[in-house]
């Protein structure tokens, strides 16, 4: 933590001057190097060298000596030639040694529930998010790390700046660095009880928005240092408008199959037609994300229908109609014209080994029409090829359970139902072992993403006691919806 304190009290105090400076030997070719790449890559080598501990500091579109000597220090450790030159072989070093802890981070991004403005958020840590009168605060069950969004309206930066010190200085805190200048402001610092702390502040309308980043300093392994500033330079771009790039994701799953229908048998293959043939009646699930009537299901489940029929647990069945789409993630919204009295509390973060439960209307033409409610645990927090967008869990889920939600024990939506591992191409590629159990669900916060940017406001988790299974599942029935797509 020291190590990387002094760095970034010597990216903030020693600025490069305007007048030309010496540069080092190799300079002008890497220089060079960095000119080819476009803005997205340059922002993406310098947060995975963040990732890696070389770079303190926001990324920017620019080559500097500082960057020069942070890719050297790199290519040295990892015995390169250091000579500060990027090509893709060192791009990819950098990305695969990065990739551990931004894994385990699981950055997100997270917009303000009021402003608007996202952050990245580390839900790799299992956080659990808790709305508030300010925003949104996420904790960690284990006590490694806590992060408050803020935003105090009626003050101003200089009023909160000072504000924040005196506080630290009142408790017996140590400040590492501050900094004050026009629009923002930046303190660093340890609580008397042991905790570190990085906190942001910009101007924001008529008031302040910004965060509080605590962490244990004896959890080293985690390097919530490098968390500090990449949440820090995902602030400054969204309050600057400066050049940002999307958080780290992981390649999507390729061996799953929608589990929204049961497959349709093989059979010869047609003659190629110009125009694919229609899809037959299927259904999935779906569930209430709004007293509006807005439901969130899969994609795939409301995927070429000519119409939609949607029927809640009273027996209501109306029209619904798409209103958005996000097929990469396999996310889609859809607006009904049911009022529904309980919907959805999403929570952030999971951890490894947690209960869930499944709910969906699996093989309605044989199983129940009622719904199906099925338990498990979580199993894995990323899916397969650790793709971090999904929870593998071992709750049993058939076709038709596409698009339905996946509860913790506390009753809160942690998941949407997705995928499963195909059976018989597993079998094949492994002389006959067969998975059992090998289920996958969209991460809460990817749906949450999703709902907010086509506003939505979605209703927090809540921590509590643990549900019975029985009243976990007439909560399930209440909030899901069964979905007919003709």
């Amino acid at each position: 933590m020291m190590r990387w304190v002094l760095l970034v009290i010597a990216f903030f105090t020693m600025a490069e001057p305007a007048v030309a400076q010496r540069r080092p030997p190799g300079y002008q070719q890497a220089e060079q190097s960095f000119s080819q790449l476009t803005v997205d890559e340059r922002i993406k080598l310098q947060i995975l060298l963040t990732a890696n501990g070389y770079w303190p500091a926001v990324p920017n579109v620019n080559f500097s000596n500082r960057l020069f000597e942070a890719i050297t220090n790199y290519q040295r450790d990892y015995g390169r030639i250091p000579n500060g030159a990027v090509d893709a072989d060192l791009f990819g070093q950098v990305l695969n040694s990065a990739m551990p802890l931004l894994q385990t981070w699981n950055l997100r991004a997270i917009p303000h529930p009021t402003r608007g403005r996202p952050i990245w958020v580390p839900l790799g840590l299992g956080l659990v998010a808790k709305r508030d009168e300010n925003g949104i605060a996420w904790s960690d069950p284990q006590g490694r790390a806590s992060l408050a969004y803020s935003y105090f309206g009626g003050t101003t930066l200089v009023a909160n700046y000072q504000s924040v010190l005196d506080k630290v200085l009142s408790e017996g805190g140590r400040v590492h660095y501050k900094i004050l200048k026009p629009g923002f402001f930046v303190v660093s610092m340890s609580t008397a009880n042991g905790l570190d702390a990085y906190i942001r502040f910009h101007e924001d309308g008529r008031g302040v928005l910004g965060f509080f980043l605590f962490w244990k300093g004896s959890e080293s392994h985690l390097h919530m240092e490098r968390v500090a500033t990449l949440i820090s330079g995902s602030f400054w771009a969204t309050m600057t408008g400066a050049p940002f790039t999307e958080a780290p994701t992981m390649t999507p799953p390729q061996e799953t199959v929608a589990v929204a229908r049961p497959a349709e048998p093989k059979a010869p293959a047609p003659t190629p037609k110009s125009e694919p043939d229609e899809k037959g009646p299927s259904s999935g699930t779906g569930f209430f994300v709004s007293r509006d009537g807005h439901v969130l299901t899969n994609a795939h489940v409301v995927d070429r229908c000519s119409s939609i029929n949607v029927k809640a647990e009273n027996g209501d069945v109306v029209s619904g109609r798409v209103l958005a789409k996000d097929t990469t993630n396999d996310l889609a919204l859809l607006r009904t014209a049911l009022r529904p009295s309980k919907v959805a509390g999403v929570r952030l973060g999971i951890r490894l080994g947690e209960g869930v439960a499944a709910f969906g209307f699996p093989l309605t033409t044989l199983l129940s029409s009622s719904g199906n409610f099925t338990l498990g645990n979580v199993t894995a927090l990323s899916g397969l090829k650790d793709d971090s967008r999904y929870l593998q869990v071992s709750a049993p889920v058939q076709p038709g359970n596409s698009g339905g939600p996946l509860f913790d024990q506390n009753g809160n939506v942690v998941g949407v139902v997705s995928a499963k591992l195909n059976a018989l191409n597993v079998m094949v590629a492994t002389n006959g072992d067969i998975p059992q159990n090998v289920n996958f669900a969209i991460k809460g916060s990817l749906a949450v993403s999703f709902l907010e940017s086509n506003q939505v406001v979605v209703e927090q988790g809540t921590a509590g006691q643990a549900m019975a299974p029985a009243d976990l599942a007439d909560q399930a029935k209440q909030v899901s919806v069964l979905i007919r797509c003709e």
